[in-house]
């Protein structure tokens, strides 16, 4: 997995991007997080996504 950088907008100049990864579908699927209100933090080199 990667994460993607893709531009989202420009403001006076200044640029916006979003970043995006790719889930593994049954990763998904059995976190059963799917449609849930979601936060992400980080812990040595790591990303952490769980439920608010």
């Amino acid at each position: 997995m990667k994460i993607l950088e893709a531009f989202d907008k420009e403001v006076k100049g200044k640029k916006y991007y979003r970043y995006r990864i790719n889930l593994p579908k049954n990763v998904v699927e059995e976190s059963k997080l799917k449609g849930k209100k979601l936060k992400a933090t980080t812990q040595k080199e790591k990303i952490i996504i769980e439920r608010e």
